[in-house]
Parts: C-alpha cells; sequence; structure tokens
C-alpha cells in the first residue's frame, strides 16, 4: 500500500490486521445490524449495503458482551486509575502501528494520522458521532490490550467545570495524574503558536506529526476567538449546563449534529468545539497549521491526550441523547463525498446519510457501517454510562 504525505513523499507498507481486533467478529456483527435496520425500516432482506451484508454468519462466529462496562467521569477514578490511564496513554508512543502511517511508526501517532485522513468526511455531518464513537473505542481496546490497562475509561464533564474550565482538576500539573497546563515555553515552530506542555504526566511530551514537536497548548488565545467575552471565559457558556441541556432538546439526529458542532453558530462555538478551542494548540486541530504546508494534513486533534476524555463525554451526551423514546437508531442528515483534498473553505458535495454507509478507518481496524455505531451495548463495544 502507497500512501502520499503532504511532505511530498511517499512510503510503502503493507497494512496488518491488528490482532487485538476480532475482524471476523465484527464483519458479522456489522452484517447482523444491516438487516436489523433494514427491518428496522421495512426494507426486508435486501442489498442495501452490500459489502457488508455479503459476509457468512456461522454461529461460531456470533459474539455477545460478556460483561457492560459502565464509563466513569474523571473525578470518579482512583488515583491509581488516573495514574494507569495516563501511563496506558503514553504507553501507544511505544508501540508499533501495524503499518497505518507512511510517516511514522507509532500507535499513538497511527490515530491521529487516521484522524487526518479524509477528515472532512466525518466532521461537520452526520458520520461525525457514529464514526468518533467507534474511533475512541479502538483507542480504548488499544489502551487494553497494547499496554495493560483495566480501568474504566473516563470521560471528562466540563460541564462541572465550564466557569473555570481549565482549573479543573483533569488539568492539574501533578506529575502522575495530572494532563498538566499550557507550560511556559513559547513554541512556534510549525503554525500558530502556543506554549510547550512543560509539567503534569505530559511535561516534555513529544508527537510526530505532521512533524515531530512538543506537544502544545495555549490557554489564553480564546481570548482572540471571541474578543468580545460573548461565550463566557474559556468560552465556557458554550459548553455550560444549560447549552448542553439545548443540546438534549434536539428534535432529530440531524438537528443534534448541527447544535453539537454548532454548524449555524458563528465562530462554531459549541458542546464539540469549544473546548478545543479553548485548549488550541494541538487540540486546535486544522487551525493549528493554517498557512502550513501541513495544513490539509494538520487536523490532528489526537495528538492532545485530553482528545480522549473530551470525545468520551461528546459520547456519553450523545448516548444520553439516545435514551429518549425512538432516538435509539435515529440516524439521517448529509455526510460528504469526494473529500480527498479538498481544500478546508471549500464546500463540499453532499448526499443523504443512512445508517448503511460505510465508516472509514484506514487501516485502525475494519471499516464499519453506521448502524454498527449505534447501539453501545452491543457488542463489541459492551459499554454504557
Amino acid at each position: 500500500m502507497t500512501t502520499t504525505h503532504a511532505r511530498s513523499f511517499s512510503i510503502s507498507r503493507r497494512l496488518e490486521q491488528i490482532p487485538w481486533l476480532d475482524y471476523e467478529g465484527i464483519a458479522v456483527a456489522s452484517r447482523a445490524s444491516l438487516l436489523s435496520d433494514n427491518k428496522r425500516r421495512d426494507l426486508g432482506d435486501v442489498t442495501e449495503g452490500s459489502s457488508f451484508l455479503a459476509v457468512r454468519e456461522p454461529s461460531r462466529l456470533q459474539r455477545s458482551c460478556k460483561k457492560i462496562e459502565k464509563r466513569k467521569e474523571w473525578r470518579q477514578l482512583s488515583h491509581e486509575e488516573k495514574k494507569s490511564y495516563i501511563r496506558a496513554i503514553k504507553c501507544l508512543q511505544t508501540k508499533r502501528d501495524y503499518g497505518i502511517s507512511p510517516v511514522t511508526s507509532t500507535l499513538y501517532d497511527a490515530f491521529t494520522q487516521v484522524h487526518t485522513t479524509d477528515f472532512r468526511a466525518f466532521h461537520s455531518s452526520s458520520p461525525f458521532l457514529p464514526w468518533h464513537r467507534w474511533f475512541v473505542w479502538v483507542h480504548d481496546q488499544a489502551l487494553r490490550h497494547e499496554c495493560g490497562y483495566s480501568g474504566s475509561s473516563p470521560y471528562w464533564d466540563y460541564t462541572i467545570d465550564y466557569k473555570n474550565p481549565t482549573g479543573s482538576p483533569i488539568f492539574s500539573n501533578d506529575p502522575e495524574v495530572g494532563f498538566g497546563t499550557h507550560g511556559s515555553i513559547i513554541r512556534n515552530e510549525i503554525g500558530l503558536g502556543g506554549y510547550q506542555v512543560d509539567n503534569g504526566a505530559f511535561a516534555n511530551f513529544t508527537v510526530n506529526l505532521p512533524v515531530p514537536h512538543y506537544l502544545t497548548r495555549n490557554f489564553s488565545a480564546w481570548k482572540d476567538a471571541d474578543p468580545t467575552g460573548v461565550w463566557g471565559y474559556q468560552l465556557g457558556e458554550s459548553y455550560s449546563p444549560m447549552q448542553v441541556a439545548k443540546l438534549l432538546a434536539s428534535p432529530t439526529f440531524w438537528d443534534y449534529e448541527q447544535n453539537v458542532d454548532a454548524l449555524n453558530v458563528t465562530g462554531r462555538f459549541g458542546v464539540h468545539n469549544s473546548p478545543h478551542f479553548m485548549v488550541m494548540g494541538d487540540w486546535n486541530g486544522p487551525g493549528w497549521v493554517v498557512n502550513t504546508p501541513w495544513a490539509l494534513n494538520g487536523t490532528g486533534a489526537p495528538n492532545e491526550p485530553m482528545f480522549w476524555p473530551h470525545h468520551q463525554n461528546v459520547d456519553r451526551i450523545f448516548w444520553t441523547w439516545q435514551q429518549q423514546p425512538g432516538k435509539q437508531w435515529e440516524y439521517n442528515g448529509f455526510r460528504a463525498i469526494n473529500v480527498s483534498g479538498v481544500p478546508l473553505d471549500v464546500p463540499l458535495e453532499r448526499v443523504p446519510a443512512l445508517p448503511t454507509d460505510p465508516l472509514p478507518f484506514h487501516g485502525l481496524g475494519p471499516d464499519i457501517p453506521v448502524a454498527m455505531a449505534l447501539k453501545t451495548e452491543n457488542w463489541p463495544m459492551c459499554y454504557t454510562y
């Protein structure tokens, strides 16, 4: 497999199956999820989504959850659980990536590589929520199988901290259990300025995409994004309990997606985006490398370890919305097509979104249909809130 990167070179690497993902079981579960979706939509036994439906279903491959994990808020974890979780995240930087990235070779960076590839196919459109749900679940599996983590996968409920977000204990400078602050060493190596994280458990931590650099944040750059302070200190009013309540009142899935991503709000300040803007640096994703040679490949928010507890919370709020009558399997709206190489400021062609649509993961395990990611309590995800 040959992949081209923005630095004008290509590397041939052979993608491998990831040994701790059950490819056969996932194929069977994908088929079952589509057959169930066809029945829910009164389509009968049709061939829609045929690439998944073509899989045979021998009974020996059928899987079920042995237990359902209940995920916890960061503050509910013990000191040892927090320490183990952070240690496991850092451990991924020592594990090989099974041929996923053409630029680097660690599993930590592989998640950034996958998130970068065709970024616009699963952002600001209907696939955003199911794609990230599965993406975060695969990361959780990597922590467990590659790095020995055995605790609950934590989320950060920023509605608790919305009046002083970076005062949250998750940003402690504790060298064992703190994600750290934005540090004091100015870095402006490849894009928007920030500070090298030099305290907490991720002090002087390095990542490799789009080029090797220290983990970077900027806790004050939000003022440039919201100079009049409409959204409060560190944009906290845009992910306050009131904003989450409004989000949960969204009448349809597509309304929910537009609201969680603030697609109709000037500046895109919303429950999902604003925590990215509040921390900035690596977590700002495409904004970090705007006007640089890496702009199209700079959607590297998973460089920032806070990406995971944040997106776990985005998933938790979506899960809460799904518990309302008739919402568990609802999926509608639009998805983008023909996204490769299209600049971020150029509108994309859109088509109606369907539960049979494939979610691409570019070697980070098998692709799955949207329907597979709509219920967390089903195998193989097997978790709840």
